[in-house]
């Protein structure tokens, strides 16, 4: 415990300082931490530099204990220490930028190096304005002066004398002379002299930027550009080493930088001077008795072609790579150093995937005397192998560390055994596997030899040495949402169930509109298959109550509503179409949920997915709301059904692909058999294609086709009115296809697409009375005051989907992309009318194929991804009639807007 924590500053305002301890965490009978000291040590110091004392001397804090009492006395001895000033010379920064950008401002320091990280902040700040070569002197001047100083007052050399101590009963003044320069735009960034080095090839790695009009607060760049002579020299350092590894190891580079008389415009020019190419004149393998030379030369090749179109993908995508262009390992080629240690690490792979864990692989160069016609050097490129050996065989396999973890479940989790080879990829791969876990702090796996066999195999244990964390992590908090008020959540997490590296987690979140209770369970490897793969088990259960479901609708029907969904009284309070009191709409949904899949070819990405689920779901005191009789048949919905899955994916990427195909097949099937209400078939088919014409820009050419089909299997009458009608052969309104927006039919708002009906469905009662139709048609809008409100139509989705997405994403820029697209196609009642049937004589039911035409703009993120604008115009809108009144007047005819501006983060598909 601590008794007492005396400071005493030298010159430092009494008041001030006992402010300060005001805030001490170490107060007496407070338990005492040295974290709790550093953070008392830190508000004293800041005091002192708030009260412009830019140069505190503080001495270490004395700390004595008393072991009879159990007590820590704490004492601080201090001195204001030097007077400082800063000023800077013709340039005006607020305090507050001031002090973030200068240490001896933010930190309390006048030492030498506190000085310069002044002077570099100071300039970095001025070259993001634009003032690229901007020249920043820090000038010191000791009042008075030093005694004995053989450096003369007042100059860049006498910062490199402060010390605080020295100057501790002087005046230190800190100048920066600043000198701007001229501020530019920087446009333009060539290298010139070579055509193997493009500036496109090194552009993610070059310090310097250019200028980039969307630029703001430092997000997507600078909108002046960025460079300095520091950046120029490492761009320039960076060119010649790329140069040098490409074979060109006589490089050379010069910096020019050009300007405009008349326009802030600068262009930097790196002028390279090649010299001779050096090629590789022969490659031979020394040593190598396991391996023939055919093989070793094949796992170069293997190498060479995955880094090269590795590069060749990130180029495309503007990410950064070590190397380009790539050169295949072979005589007559280039030489690059960096590839032919690749290589050589290839080989060595070679060697330990196949039992030779000890095998090491070397290269080096001879150069040759001569040279070709062309004046090019020649060398010969020789990698030798050591170390051969016989193979190394697992022995034993031990766990150190595992105190409540099975040890089985670790052994199960690694991919070798005793009498496997022992490789060096399986060793790395057994820690990520052990990681992935989150059950263990720190993992080690090491090797020891232990003999060998009559026939020379070596013989090594492995031991797995772990430190276990802590499987359970509890999670609680609350917050205020403008949806649901005031709510608080618990979350606990097991990663470790029964000791079996199985996992296990409840949620909870609760508020006075929403309430959300979840089980989860997960053990990833439930099944083995195959060689070291496993089938994963998921099993979760949820109950949810929400009684916000009016927020939804209010956000997906259609605009003729003006945003009322429900009927109101006159003091807010939902009443039903004969006026009498009811309770907010509800929704409670259960789900379980049973799940695996099977890897089926890990290298394309073939995956076969199984699941069961449960789901209840019903809708209490729906009678305020419009849409009411269009959801009255789905207000109890129970579904027991099957599942199953296919996946192929051959992309070369997820978020931005350049080629390869996208294949998801699904089919449900929901039965009254296994516990439901309503019994279905549900399938859904999607194939996306991607390739590139390097011909026309690099211009992606992406396409997509989705298809849905759905019907209902024995309808039975859901709503209880009119025996077996449409409705009841219409999937559940949660389960129905519904298109439209920013991923798939663009002409449309998002999920607007398809058969729609009208409400509120007072309008379409045959016989209508005044007295119902006066209630049909009052309604209170949010603060109470009687309007009309005329019919409109709602999107209901349906039991089939068609579209087809045709897009061509053409690069301006590494940035930018043109985006011209079409988008096909629509939502239908029933998926015989995708093919020309009708299923219904309702009009406004009754569904056809559109067309959209639209351009896109696409911005590459710093943070990853595109951010998209897509503008869509739907050539043949869908048009639906609404009823008038009285009746016998013509209907009037609603046209959906023929345009549509979509925002996103990523590509459409």
């Amino acid at each position: 415990m601590v008794e007492g924590f005396t400071v005493a500053i030298q010159g430092f305002d009494t008041p001030k300082l006992a402010a300060a301890q005001k805030r001490f965490i170490l107060k007496p009978q407070v338990p005492y931490t040295r974290e709790a000291l550093n953070a008392d040590l830190f508000r004293v110091r800041r005091a002192l530099i708030e009260a412009g004392f830019l140069a505190p001397l503080l001495d270490d804090p004395k700390i004595e204990f008393d072991p009879e009492k159990n007590l820590i006395s704490l004492s601080l001895i201090g001195r204001t220490g030097p007077q400082v000033k800063v000023e800077l010379n013709q340039l005006k920064l607020s305090e507050k930028t001031q002090t973030r950008l200068l240490p001896i401002k933010r930190e309390g320091t006048i030492d030498p190096a506190a000085i310069v990280e002044g002077q570099r902040r100071l300039q970095a700040k001025l070259q993001i304005d634009g003032y690229f070569f901007a020249d920043i002197t820090p000038i010191c001047t000791i009042t008075p002066d030093l005694p004995d100083n053989t450096v003369r007052n007042g100059t860049r050399e006498t910062c490199d004398l402060i010390t605080p101590e020295e100057v501790a009963d002087r005046t230190v003044t800190v100048s920066y002379q600043v000198e701007r320069g001229r501020r530019y735009k920087l446009n333009d960034i060539r290298i010139v002299g070579t055509d193997v080095l493009r500036v496109e090839d090194i552009e993610p790695e070059l310090r310097t930027q250019l200028a980039n009009p969307l630029a703001y607060f430092g997000i997507l760049g600078s909108r002046r550009g960025f460079t300095s002579d520091d950046f120029l020299k490492q761009d320039r350092d960076l060119i010649r080493a790329r140069m040098r590894d490409l074979g060109f190891r006589e490089a050379k580079v010069n910096v020019r930088q050009g300007v405009a008389l008349k326009t802030d415009t600068l262009v930097i020019t790196f002028a390279v001077k090649p010299g001779p190419l050096t090629r590789v004149k022969t490659v031979q393998f020394k040593g190598n008795n396991i391996f023939d030379e055919y093989k070793l030369r094949a796992a170069v090749a293997e190498a060479g072609r995955a880094r090269c179109a590795e590069r060749e993908l990130a180029l495309l995508q503007g990410r950064s790579v070590d190397e380009l262009p790539c050169y295949p390992t072979i005589e007559g080629a280039p030489y690059s150093r960096s590839q032919a240690r690749a290589d050589g690490e290839a080989v060595q792979q070679l060697y330990a995937k196949n039992g030779y864990f000890d095998a090491n692989v070397a290269f080096e160069l001879q150069d040759e005397t001569g040279k070709t016609s062309s004046g090019e050097s020649l060398v010969t490129l020789i990698y030798n192998v050591t170390n051969e050996g016989p193979k190394v065989i697992i022995n034993d396999v031990s766990v150190a560390g595992a105190r409540r973890t099975n040890p089985a479940a670790i052994f199960r989790a690694i991919p070798f055994a005793a009498g496997d080879l022992l490789r060096a990829d399986r060793l790395t791969e057994s820690e990520r596997n052990l990681y992935n876990t989150d059950a263990f702090r720190q993992i080690n796996v090491r090797t020891r030899a232990v003999g060998e066999r009559p026939d020379g195999t070596q013989l090594r244990d492995v031991v797995i040495e772990l430190e276990e964390d802590k499987p359970r992590n509890l999670e609680y908090g609350g917050g205020f949402s403008t949806d649901t008020g005031p709510f608080g959540f618990v979350s606990i997490r097991n990663v470790n169930l029964f000791g079996k590296l199985q996992q296990g987690a409840a949620r909870t979140r609760i508020s006075k509109l929403q309430q959300l209770v979840r089980l989860e369970f997960l053990d990833p490897r439930w099944q083995k298959y195959g060689e070291n793969r496993f089938m994963p088990l998921s099993i979760s259960a949820q109950y949810q109550r929400d009684t916000t479901i009016t927020r939804f609708f209010r956000s997906t029907v259609d605009r003729g509503s003006f945003g009322i969904v429900q009927r109101l009284d006159a003091n807010g309070n939902p009443i039903d179409i004969f006026g009498a009191k009811t309770g907010e709409p509800t929704i409670n949904r259960f789900t379980f949920n049973v799940e695996t899949q099977r890897v089926l070819d890990k290298k394309a990405h073939n995956i076969i997915l199984a699941r069961y689920a449960y789901e209840d779901v019903r809708l209490y005191q729906t009678g305020s709301l419009l849409i009411a009789d269009i959801l009255q048949p789905d207000r109890k919905v129970r579904l027991s059904r099957f599942g199953t899955s296919f996946y192929r994916d051959t992309r070369d990427n997820q978020f931005e692909p350049t080629k390869g195909e996208y294949l998801s097949i699904d089919y449900n099937v929901s039965l009254r058999q296994l516990g439901g209400n309503i019994s279905f078939n549900k399938f859904q088919f999607d194939y996306r294609r991607y390739f590139r014409v390097k011909k026309a820009r690099n211009t992606v050419f992406a396409g997509n086709f989705t298809l849905g089909l759905a019907n209902i299997l024995n309808p039975r009458d859901r709503d209880g009115l009119n025996g077996i009608d449409e409705t009841d052969r219409q999937l559940p309104i949660s389960e129905r296809f519904f298109g439209g927006g920013s991923t798939n039919l663009r002409g449309f708002g998002f999920e607007e697409a398809g058969p729609r009906l009208i409400a509120p469905t007072c309008y379409t009662q045959p016989g209508i009375q005044p007295e119902p139709l006066r209630r049909c048609t009052t309604f209170r809008n949010r603060q109470g005051e009687s309007i009309q409100l005329n019919p409109f139509t709602v999107p209901v989705g349906g039991n089939g989907l068609a579209v087809l997405n045709l897009e061509a994403r053409v690069p301006l820029t590494k940035q930018f992309q043109i985006v011209p697209f079409y988008d096909g196609g629509n939502v239908y009642r029933s998926a015989k009318d995708i093919f020309g049937g009708k299923s219904t004589s309702n009009p406004n039911l009754r569904q056809r194929w559109t067309n959209t035409v639209g351009l896109g703009v696409r911005v590459k993120t710093p943070f990853g991804g595109s951010f998209a604008v897509d503008y869509g115009f739907m050539l043949n809108p869908p048009r639906f009639s609404i009823p008038q009144f009285p009746r016998g007047l013509p209907d009037a005819i609603f046209r959906l807007p023929p345009s549509q501006i979509h925002f996103r983060f990523a590509q459409a598909f």
